[in-house]
């Protein structure tokens, strides 16, 4: 398992068989062995971890077969290939490709140029010819018998459950998935950036066996106030050592851009952060923490996106009509252009076959509202028409048979949001892993994950509370002066700055650029975005994105790339 330098194994009996849990979870091996005893086949173990609280990977055997899986979020994922006549089945799709020489899929390489995100079912390829990945709510199911299967095991819970309902279960998870990480004792470490995801997990990891550096952040930007929400936490937070680093004392954003590929297993956004995030993990375990905890996940699971208001207004339009009018109020949505995404009933073929075709039109306005079943798709304007076509042909593949995550709009947004955060998570964990720091996302536990999605869309999204599922489940548990923040911190100003200061070091990546060779990128106007002397306009994510791409393929031998590159394999 590649990235997860602080697991524990437990490896226990069961009905022909054994079952090992590789992660973090609050049991003991004798409470799993107990559990596994009441299992007779793999399917069985349906139950098993349902009831099993952290974050894990599962593999399981019993009379000749082998069920592998991760997680629901994608934090912890499941890649498998067949080398000879064995399937195999890793963390890393990296590890994969080497045993089985694969080639990058230069398709799915063009698909990463697309901003802000990938759709699902896309989320789901893999950048590895022969390589697949397991889909997070799939079991590996491996028999000598037949060739391999992929079985669908969890499914969403639908959001019926009324928040005053739900805040009990959601802090009773919270409470056992941060337990998992103190009981060891010792040091960890926390963000604490004063935000509603954050500062709860810090209060909670305060109330355990481990003593806590809490970290916070400070933003170049002077009206930025997560500083002064982080002091007031702080101060509330006894025995708890607190640690602020300021802008001066961390590296640029970019700075490390040349170097942000080094040991992923496909291109991640966190190109832009790899320097700051390697800086802070050395400097924790130099003060001695064995781990450090991320609010991570917490705006994905606390809230939801904005199709939770198309769902609102097809199933409770009283609520809708009242959070539309707030809505409106504080982001200034256009009237006339909100009802007609209010009013669109496409399905979720429809929605991605249409968003393809847009692939090149003018990126929407900030103001409109994503009420879709995902944000408006773009490519970058340094894409070459070779990318385009390569994307669409691509996603016109994969919408032929495309079936949204839930039914309506909202969970799906959720869900892939979710997913989403999940794999950004797995590559920060990456990061800290090999800068000798574990990275633990409590919020990213399957537990908790159920326990939030089964929420009302519209109690979880309104737009009078500011994550209202959060303040009431941490009530009991976190100062009420703490949880009366009602903003949110941004680090664009942060990110602008980096880009202009990290000009040298962007300069040495964009010097031959792999992409501009396999056709990808036009090279002179990729670099007159980076480089020249006018502000960048476009969404942070269409940059990041490509550059990420530059940065990991900058890391792949010669030959996972064939001749496209006119290197000679």
């Amino acid at each position: 398992m590649g990235h997860w330098g602080a697991d524990e194994l437990a490896t226990v009996p069961m009905a022909g068989g054994q079952v090992a849990v590789i992660g973090c979870w609050p049991v003991t091996a004798a409470t799993l062995s107990a559990l596994a005893k009441r299992v007779r086949t793999v399917a069985d173990l349906d139950r098993l971890v349902a009831g099993l609280s952290g974050s894990f990977h599962l593999v399981a055997a019993s009379d000749g077969q082998v069920r592998v899986q991760g997680s629901i979020s994608g934090l912890r994922r499941v890649f498998h290939t067949v080398v000879g006549k064995v399937t195999v089945a890793a963390d890393r799709a990296d590890v994969l490709a080497g045993l089985a020489s694969a080639a990058v899929d230069e398709q799915g390489l063009a698909a990463c140029l697309v901003y802000p995100s990938l759709p699902h079912p896309l989320t789901d390829g893999c950048l590895w010819h022969g390589v697949r990945t397991l889909g997070n709510d799939c079991y590996l199911l491996i028999d000598a018998d037949q060739p391999p299967r992929v079985v669908r095991w969890w499914r969403p819970p639908e959001p019926v459950v009324a928040l005053a309902d739900a805040a009990p279960v959601v802090a009773q998870a919270l409470v056992a998935a941060v337990e998992a990480r103190t009981r060891a004792g010792g040091t960890i470490s926390c963000d604490l950036s004063g935000g509603l995801d954050s500062t709860p997990i810090c209060f909670l990891a305060a109330r355990g066996a481990s003593q806590v550096i809490a970290v916070t952040q400070v933003s170049t930007d002077a009206g930025h106030d997560d500083a002064r929400w982080a002091q007031c936490a702080a101060k509330a937070l006894d025995g708890v050592e607190h640690l602020v680093l300021d802008r001066q004392q961390l590296p640029l954003m970019y700075s490390d851009v040349g170097n942000a590929g080094t040991g992923a297993d496909e291109p991640h956004i966190t190109v832009r952060d790899h320097a700051s995030t390697t800086f802070m993990a050395r400097l924790l375990v130099e003060r001695g923490s064995r781990l450090h905890l991320g609010g991570m996940g917490g705006d994905q699971v606390l809230q939801a996106p904005p199709a939770y208001l198309h769902t609102t207004a097809w199933t409770h339009p009283r609520v809708a009509a009242s959070h539309l009018r707030g809505r409106r109020a504080v982001s200034g949505w256009p009237l006339a252009a909100t009802l007609r995404e209010l009013a669109d009933r496409r399905s979720y073929q429809r929605w991605l076959t249409a968003t393809i075709d847009n692939l090149t039109a003018p990126p929407p306005a900030r103001s409109m509202p994503d009420l879709g079943w995902g944000p408006a798709l773009r490519v970058p304007p340094w894409a070459t028409p070779r990318a385009v076509d390569a994307a669409r042909t691509l996603f016109h593949k994969a919408a032929a048979t495309a079936a949204p995550l839930a039914p309506t709009r909202g969970q799906h947004a959720a869900l892939a949001d979710l997913r989403s955060v999940g794999y950004l998570t797995r590559h920060l964990a990456g990061i800290m892993a090999r800068a000798g720091l574990p990275l633990a996302s409590p919020f990213l536990d399957d537990r908790v994950i159920e326990a939030c999605l089964a929420v009302r869309l519209y109690e979880r999204a309104t737009p009078w509370r500011f994550k209202p599922l959060i303040v009431e489940a941490m009530r009991d548990l976190v100062p009420a002066a703490v949880l009366q923040r009602t903003t949110k911190g941004d680090f664009s100003a942060d990110w602008h700055v980096g880009l202009r200061g990290a000009r040298p070091h962007l300069a040495g990546l964009l010097d031959d650029l792999v992409l501009a060779r396999l056709g990808l990128v036009d090279a002179d106007a990729l670099r007159a975005v980076c480089l020249g002397l006018y502000p960048y306009t476009l969404p942070m994510p269409a940059l990041d994105r490509t550059l990420a791409c530059e940065a990991w393929l900058r890391t792949l031998a010669p030959t996972a790339l064939g001749n496209a590159t006119g290197v000679a394999p």
